[in-house]
């Protein structure tokens, strides 16, 4: 009896302090969303430059994105005490870096170069901070080290802060930008298009107009080429002459070679421009799938080939099967390109075909990696795909390390309150002090905090492009089988689409203002909701279950639209269906030569990619009861029109 007393008396305690916990649990839980509300309206109120008072969230975390606004709305009453105060305590975040900015900027204009100096850090502040640190030590101590770190953040198509003029300036005054040095910047600008900055460089010329010249040769290059101000045979007149006849060859390759054979009557080009722009000519021409560029690829000198002519090259000679141009073709790669998963699986079929060569040890080395062509090789080689049986590490045993920085605190809290734009600044801004293995761990951690968008941005800036589990997480997997069931598509695919589309983020919005996780135009969104015969409006697009539903309907429509062809469902989904019968070969072809000579860029990186997805997720949802195909099985062969 006095024992059953006592363990009540035992029992009576635990409870009591389990109540005690609870309450006191709820209270910090409660305090902690008590502060998170007080602080977004402090932060809203102070953004907007209105006064708030907020001294009693010294102690929540994230206090100094107050104290930020509040300095960036009264910056010039601000101390200088006060902005090096605030640049001390905050070191480890971008706001500290932004402040200690605006304080270089604040003692140039003063001409503290002491000061510059004494606060300058290398690396940090990117270009604004980089202009003014070097401008402080030219001035202490030049030396041509500085003069060429000045001129490589001078050389650029594109514009720089205002506040690297007085750097540019002193640079100018120095002769150190000297006209062939300007000249290379205009250069660079016209590449890019950029004719308002090459018309403001040219003040740097001997000869300004020639830069007016170029620009209305870029505007209509038929016309200008003729114009008298080219008519002597100059270096630079000879560099304009060949920028215009790239411009007619988008348009019209026939009549840029008909203008390039007029101008080598006239002008005395080098070798090697005389080889750029017929390397140009014929990647305009492979890009329209004209038998012909072959020929125009071979007539150039294999050593002066463009890389851009080289790959077209290899990407022409795959759709109609010259294997020896192929091979040619990627011998004559820059090691970077050569390098890549499709050229080494590609150079091992050539070698193949012509030599009757066993290609097994080629294609082991690219069956190693979680890719389109590392799956395409353990396919030809009848192997496992490696990669998607390999045991993830023990992740949530390495996270703490990441969960407990203070940046990845803040940027965690941030996620939380709704704030994405300035968690991204503080995980990125962490990811730089990070080196490549705790990079994964923060990307980990990204989700356990649920935020698979962060986790494979993460990952990607590794390019550990083999980190399957991180890559491919199975979000949204109910919302995901249900939208594929309704629309008769498989759940690997709408997988596939939707990773390779918006990674998880369903608020994401495109330049091109496709909206959600499936990446839907609303037009198209509306033209699918009327098939389907239900109500749609675009904010819909935004709400994962409605922009999944009409993604995956949009799947389908495609998949029946091209008898139910991955492949060519897949670029109609990216590049609109209508390109698809244009991209058509004139004889049956397999998909993943087809695949390669897709004329966008952007289309063909992303059916090899929504593909090689599909296939990791079919993998993830199937395996275990077998059911997964390969993805050769889901590769269908081209037909012509």
């Amino acid at each position: 009896m006095l024992i059953k007393k006592q363990y009540l008396s035992i029992s009576k305690v635990f409870i009591t302090l389990f109540l005690l916990m609870s309450f006191f649990s709820q209270n910090v839980v409660a305090n902690q969303d008590a502060q998170a509300i007080e602080f977004l309206n402090a932060y809203s109120a102070l953004s907007k430059g209105k006064f708030y008072e907020s001294d009693h969230l010294k102690n929540y975390i994230l206090h100094p994105y107050l104290e930020y606004e509040r300095i960036k709305n009264n910056l010039k009453k601000t101390s200088d005490k006060t902005l090096i105060d605030f640049v001390n305590r905050n070191r480890a975040n971008w706001l500290g870096s932004d402040i200690n900015t605006k304080l270089l900027e604040r003692f140039a204009q003063q001409n503290q170069w002491g000061n510059v100096l004494k606060y300058y850090q290398k690396g940090i502040g990117g270009n604004k901070a980089k202009c003014i640190g070097i401008e402080a030590q030219l001035r202490s101590r030049p030396s041509q080290a500085l003069v060429n770190e000045a001129l490589k953040v001078w050389k650029s198509g594109n514009r720089r802060p205002k506040v690297c003029n007085p750097l540019f300036k002193l640079l100018k005054q120095k002769g150190w930008i000297t006209d062939q040095l300007a000249w290379e910047r205009i250069t660079l600008a016209m590449n890019k298009g950029k004719t308002t900055l090459s018309r403001d460089l040219s003040k740097h010329l001997k000869n300004p107009s020639l830069v007016t010249q170029w620009i209305k040769v870029r505007k209509n290059p038929s016309k200008e080429l003729s114009s008298q101000a080219l008519k002597q045979n100059t270096a630079r007149n000879r560099q304009i002459i060949a920028y215009g006849i790239k411009r007619i060859a988008r348009k019209k390759t026939s009549s840029a070679r008909q203008k390039w054979q007029q101008a080598q009557r006239k002008y005395t080009f080098s070798a090697k421009t005389k080889a750029d722009v017929e390397s140009y000519i014929a990647v305009r021409d492979a890009k329209d799938h004209k038998a012909i560029a072959l020929k125009e690829f071979a007539a150039i000198p294999a050593n002066l080939r463009s890389d851009d002519a080289n790959v077209w090259m290899a990407r022409l000679a795959l759709r109609f099967g010259d294997w020896r141009k192929l091979r040619a073709a990627i011998g004559s790669m820059k090691t970077e390109d050569k390098n890549r998963d499709r050229w080494r699986y590609w150079l091992a079929k050539s070698n193949q075909k012509i030599n009757k060569q066993n290609i097994q040890p080629q294609l082991q080395v690219v069956a190693r990696n979680a890719s389109f062509y590392g799956f395409l090789a353990a396919d030809e080689l009848n192997a496992p795909y490696s990669r998607l049986l390999q045991q993830e590490r023990n992740w949530s045993a390495l996270t703490p390390k990441i969960r407990n920085l203070k940046s990845m605190q803040r940027a965690t809290e941030l996620f939380y309150l709704g704030l994405p734009k300035l968690a991204k600044k503080e995980w990125q801004w962490t990811m730089k002090s990070l080196n490549k293995d705790d990079q994964l761990i923060a990307a980990a951690y990204a989700h356990e905090i649920d935020q698979p968008f962060q986790a494979i941005v993460t990952v990607s800036g590794t390019k550990d492009w083999n980190q399957v589990g991180l890559r491919f997480p199975l979000k949204y997997e109910k919302l995901v089988k249900q939208a594929a069931r309704a629309n008769g598509v498989i759940p690997a695919w709408v997988y596939g689409i939707m990773r390779r589309e918006s990674a998880f983020d369903p608020v994401i919005k495109s330049h091109a203002n496709a909206r959600g996780l499936m990446q839907v135009l609303p037009a198209t969104a509306k033209g699918v909701a009327k098939s389907l015969g239900i109500r749609h409006k675009t904010s819909d697009l935004y709400i994962p279950e409605k922009n999944a539903h009409i993604g995956a309907a949009y799947m389908s429509q495609m998949l029946k639209r091209f008898k139910g062809n991955y492949v060519k469902a897949t670029a109609s989904y990216n590049a609109g269906p209508h390109r698809i019968p244009r991209w058509l070969p004139k004889q049956r072809i397999s998909a993943p030569r087809w695949i390669e000579s897709i004329p966008f860029d952007e289309t063909r990186n992303y059916v090899r990619a929504v593909m090689s997805y599909t296939t990791i997720y079919d993998h993830k949802l199937h395996y275990r009861n077998r059911s997964n195909l390969r993805l050769s099985k889901r590769l269908q062969a081209i037909n012509p029109k």
